[in-house]
């Protein structure tokens, strides 16, 4: 019999993720004190603390993680932004778009989609996000199979990245094809949730391992924040061409990560080892539960280098469409341009996970500013971090309550 071994943390050393995150490179450490005010930097600053809760290090469960079997040098902040200078940049480009395949009108109109746009524009906060006409696989004239652990049928990537490429719009940032039917991007490979087409800025994703029966959930395969919400999850049943398809919300869910997780790819974030982040690969179902729904702030630094975005604007929205009532109702979501309910002297917003850590290491945090950064007195910063835990039905997020607080300068 095998034994059990705990999961194994993948850590990396203060150091280097604070390098990772400000950079070595004067020009780029100036470029990071210009894009964030004291208390984003603070907030960003848990990323490399000795007593970090709030963005956690990711971990190892089996040898076949992706971890493991994709050893490779991680993206910072300096790579990532070399490699900006060869993408060329488009300023009045600013559409993302959904182009479903093989999904019936019916179906394009349903919460689903719905929902993948209004999670997609909070998310690339800045970017309108536009669903396009469904096309059927046929038409695209890409190869299939049959899955090698099921009867279903498997489209090839290599036709539909191609059929991508070949119709994107003139106006458009970049495409990303969405399908309910398997994936498969070589022989080698049993499936993919997504893959895309370095340098055109188009890739694919699948949603067929979340509807129905292939999303059997067990309790070790989430993390606690996503547990909490199997028990009483409710589902929405779609229906196309014959198909009945049942998405939980926790499956929405899934859905939506896989979708930014490819979309970050087509605006140019490499894959992350730094930190638990959406950014990480999976190559199982049990992985891409694992993988948290927010970026860590490495990656959500590059983000915001492209977008341009202020962090507690960019949480204001998320908060909103992450709850499990606007991810199966677009139409509860607040219009384009209001991130939600504010008023007087408080805001509401999201956090990333694990947000409790404002309200249970606070103190510490004031003592290591105080140690080992130059700044505002402890005061100051106090009174920019003064908050409390406030916690709301989230998945995969812990909301917290602001008062007499904005993320600016």
């Amino acid at each position: 019999m095998l034994q059990c071994r705990p999961a194994q943390e993948f850590s990396l050393g203060p150091r280097a993720l604070k390098d990772a995150l400000v950079s070595t490179d004067p020009a780029l450490q100036q470029l990071y004190m210009s894009a964030f005010s004291p208390a984003e930097r603070l907030f960003l600053a848990e990323a490399y603390s000795p007593q970090r809760t709030l963005f956690c290090t990711p971990f190892i469960h089996t040898a076949f993680d992706w971890l493991l079997s994709r050893p490779e040098a991680p993206e910072d902040f300096a790579t990532f932004h070399a490699g900006l200078r060869t993408r060329r940049r488009v300023p009045a480009r600013k559409h993302i778009y959904l182009q479903p395949i093989d999904l019936s009108e019916g179906l394009v109109r349903s919460a689903l989609l719905a929902s993948l746009q209004s999670c997609t524009e909070a998310f690339f906060l800045g970017l309108q996000v536009r669903c396009l006409p469904s096309v059927p696989a046929a038409s695209i004239r890409c190869s299939s199979r049959r899955s090698q652990d099921s009867d279903r049928l498997q489209l090839h990537t290599e036709g539909i990245l191609d059929f991508l490429k070949n119709s994107k719009p003139g106006d458009a940032l970049c495409v990303l094809g969405l399908t309910l039917s398997d994936l498969y991007p070589c022989e080698a490979w049993s499936f993919t949730f997504g893959t895309f087409l370095p340098g055109h800025e188009v890739g694919i994703c699948s949603f067929a391992r979340f509807s129905g029966e292939l999303l059997k959930v067990r309790p070790s395969a989430l993390d606690p924040a996503g547990a909490q919400v199997v028990a009483d999850d409710p589902k929405t049943t779609l229906r196309d061409e014959g198909r009945t398809l049942c998405f939980s919300t926790l499956a929405m869910v899934q859905c939506c990560k896989v979708t930014c997780h490819e979309l970050c790819h087509l605006l140019g974030l490499g894959s992350c080892r730094w930190l638990r982040c959406l950014m990480q690969g999976v190559l199982s179902l049990d992985e891409a539960l694992r993988r948290p729904l927010d970026l860590c702030p490495i990656c959500l630094r590059k983000l915001q280098h492209i977008l341009g975005f202020k962090l507690v604007e960019r949480y204001k929205g998320t908060r909103m469409v992450w709850s499990p009532r606007c991810l199966f109702s677009a139409r509860s979501l607040p219009p384009r341009g209001r991130a939600g309910p504010s008023g007087g002297s408080r805001t509401r917003l999201s956090a990333a996970p694990a947000a409790l850590w404002w309200s249970q290491h606070g103190h510490a945090a004031l003592s290591w500013w105080r140690e080992a950064r130059p700044g505002p007195r402890p005061q100051e910063v106090s009174q920019l971090l003064h908050c409390r835990l406030k916690p709301y039905p989230m998945i995969g997020f812990i909301g917290y309550e602001l008062r007499n607080f904005t993320l600016s300068s």
